[in-house]
């Protein structure tokens, strides 16, 4: 199918609606067409059209279902043909005529069985039973009282007992006229015990008879009972071959029935179509929506801008950052001292790289901004240090803070950055300055330097140096990586002084709480107008907590969408908790599209010059307004007509988009919005075609 062709029938199936009728089963057919006669004909074709192939996807079916019945049939005639074989040839080979004569007749065959057993059961008791009294009587043949006769002995020993009566007659008589010992009466006794003797042998081979009897007896039931079971196995093989036989057949009777009805109801839609047109299409005699160009765009135009305010909605909800200052300052209940703006490390590298020539150009300590205000001290960033600087040190005058312990909430949020650079921004100040690597877990201050990493503080914790052994000077650096003409380009880095890290030792937090920490820090503010300790994030550990209630503040940072304010809020309770004294907050990476504080801050850059006047009024770095609160550096911006629209355009969505965050009626209009697009989609007034300005 062509292109040209397939998008004819798009067209065609655009302009075709199909309605059912209520809970009928009638269907409305609608067209549509920029010329009426044609949409009236398109009703009329789509109508004849589905009649016909409705009525030959029936018979369609019926002829499958059909053929299908015709398949089925054979193979269960097939089927029926092989179980009937087989029932035949089990029922020839096992001679099955009536199962059950076969089992009656071994049933009553193990019952005599049984009664036989049990007769011959008795017979032997009551013989052994004679046996045991017949035994015991040769040692007392004078014993009178005994019987041996039994109705169940042979007549052999019947015999034998009958002349023992007699004996035993005789001896008793000659026993009234002689004594036991006479010649007479002994001469009886030996005969008497003589036929007991005999009558013992012969019961006992009774008994023997008997048993053996028994034990044939015994193996005629096994075998009865082989038989019955052998017979129950093959009534079973033969009430499975049957079931098979009766299962086929009924298959094949109820195929025949399917058959004949799928014949008859075939026949019977042939004659009479179940799809019928009840009423013919009828022409238009008027447009059934002109084009309404104005209120369709009206309409558009009211639903970009709700989908845009829900959009906005949703994404300030689930953006549970901070970005204003007053916000930060709100959540944790601490000032903001600094805001250091974001910076591209390309543009920064290479503004740097252009500034100097060959060999400084290619130093690998321009490929980091760790330096930049060392390396590019005229930079907007190394100015907004220079802001920080200014406000720490008109900060709390009366306590005279002289160590300050510098972190974050979690990595990555740019402490080590802020504590190297402003801590040579102090040393630029004019103040000997110390800075001390105090995260013992990723020490960092030795690779930015160039200089060893060990000794360390880890190494004056454990007391392996004096800890005026590790200080590593402006010597240190030039000794290092960095040449002389790279720690001459900016003046004041003398007065820095380094301790590193040290070896990474297995228990920072330990080494942090020992009292060997707080002997170090009483000596070295002695010998330093401020020390800076650059430590670990504090949700990833407890050093800086530690730490923070050890030293004279607390500058936490925190890098603009990094973290929660509920992360951000937990970090500064950490360190009220200790009691440690947070001097303020120090925004990092901040953006123009971040905070309204900061929209200047893309309209400007920087003017830094020697003994020249600057063109129009600018605040001053670090300025305080009239709430006293640190405005950021963005706020310099000149106050010409220019900035002055831009400032105002800025801010003014700020705040109308704060103001409208707050009330509740935005849901109720969206909501009303949408109802009324329904309603209109409902009633015809809206619809697709419409919104795309075709005419139909």
């Amino acid at each position: 199918m062509s292109q040209s062709t397939a998008a004819k029938i798009e067209g065609l199936q655009a302009g075709i609606e199909v309605k059912r009728e209520g809970f009928t089963n009638i269907i409305n057919i609608e067209a549509r067409n920029s010329n009426a006669k044609a949409a009236q004909k398109l009703a009329e074709t789509v109508a004849k059209t589905y009649q016909a192939f409705h009525q030959e996807e029936q018979s369609k079916r019926t002829s499958e279902a059909i053929k299908y019945i015709g398949e089925r049939k054979e193979e269960e005639e097939k089927n029926l043909k092989e179980a009937e074989d087989a029932f035949n040839h089990f029922s020839r080979i096992n001679q099955i005529v009536s199962i059950q004569t076969q089992s009656e007749n071994l049933l009553n065959n193990a019952q005599q069985i049984q009664n036989d057993i049990r007769k011959v059961v008795s017979e032997r008791q009551e013989l052994e039973d004679i046996l045991k009294r017949l035994v015991k009587f040769p040692a007392n043949p004078f014993e009178s009282a005994n019987n041996f006769y039994s109705t169940k002995s042979s007549m052999e020993y019947q015999q034998a007992n009958n002349t023992l009566v007699e004996l035993m007659v005789q001896r008793n008589t000659l026993l009234h006229e002689y004594t036991p010992k006479h010649p007479d009466v002994v001469a009886h006794t030996r005969k008497i015990i003589e036929t007991a003797n005999k009558m013992i042998i012969l019961m006992r081979l009774q008994i023997e008879t008997l048993h053996k009897k028994e034990l044939d007896l015994n193996a005629e039931l096994a075998n009865n009972e082989t038989q019955t079971r052998n017979l129950m196995d093959k009534k079973m093989e033969f009430e499975r071959l049957k079931r098979n036989v009766d299962l086929h057949s009924d298959m094949i009777n109820l195929l025949e029935r399917k058959n004949q009805e799928a014949q008859i109801q075939k026949a019977e839609k042939e004659k009479a179509p179940e799809v019928t047109i009840v009423k013919e299409a009828l022409e238009s005699g008027a447009p059934v929506n002109p084009p309404r160009t104005v209120t369709t765009g009206f309409l558009g135009m009211i639903i970009g801008l709700v989908l845009g305010m829900v959009a906005a909605f949703i994404a300030e909800t689930f953006d549970t950052s901070l970005g204003a200052i007053e916000d930060v300052e709100e959540n944790i209940g601490a000032p903001v001292l600094g805001v250091v703006p974001e910076t591209d490390p390309d543009e920064a590298r290479e503004e740097m790289r252009s500034k100097y020539s060959e060999p400084i150009r290619s130093s690998p300590f321009l490929h980091s901004i760790h330096l930049i205000t060392h390396f590019s001290p005229k930079s907007m960033m190394a100015e907004s240090f220079r802001a920080l600087r200014t406000n720490i040190q008109f900060k709390d005058t009366e306590k005279q803070i002289k160590t300050i312990a510098i972190t974050s909430t979690s990595p990555q949020e740019g402490k080590t950055v802020i504590s190297i650079n402003l801590a040579i921004t102090m040393a630029q100040a004019g103040l000997k300055t110390l800075l001390i690597g105090s995260d013992m877990r990723k020490p960092m201050l030795a690779k930015m330097f160039g200089v060893e990493e060990a000794p360390g503080l880890t190494d004056i914790l454990l007391g392996n140096y004096p800890w005026r052994d590790t200080v590593k000077s402006i010597t240190d650096v030039i000794m290092g990586k960095m040449t002389l003409e790279e720690v001459m380009l900016t003046p004041g880095l003398d007065n820095l002084h380094v301790i590193t890290g040290g070896t990474i030792p297995p228990n920072p937090a330990e080494l942090i709480e020992s009292k060997h920490l707080t002997e170090f820090i009483a000596e070295a503010k002695n010998e330093y107008d401020l020390i800076l300790f650059d430590s670990p994030p504090i949700v990833s550990t407890a050093d800086a907590v530690i730490l923070g209630a050890k030293v004279d503040g607390v500058l936490l940072v925190y890098r603009v969408g990094a973290v929660s304010k509920n992360l951000l809020k937990r970090s500064s309770s950490q360190l009220t908790q200790v009691n440690s004294h947070i001097m303020g907050v120090v925004l990092n990476g901040m953006k123009p599209e971040f905070s309204p504080d900061f929209q200047d801050a893309k309209y400007y850059k920087y003017y830094y010059s020697y003994g020249e006047e600057a063109k129009g009024r600018r605040l001053r770095v670090g300025e305080e307004d009239k709430g006293g609160r640190l405005r950021s550096v963005a706020k310099t911006l000149p106050f010409s007509q220019k900035g002055l629209k831009k400032i105002f355009t800025a801010k003014t969505l700020s705040i109308l988009w704060a103001k409208l965050k707050q009330n509740i009626w935005i849901g109720i209009l969206i909501a009303v919005v949408l109802l009324a697009i329904g309603l209109a989609g409902q009633s015809g007034i809206f619809n697709l075609f419409q919104f795309l300005g075709f005419s139909q």
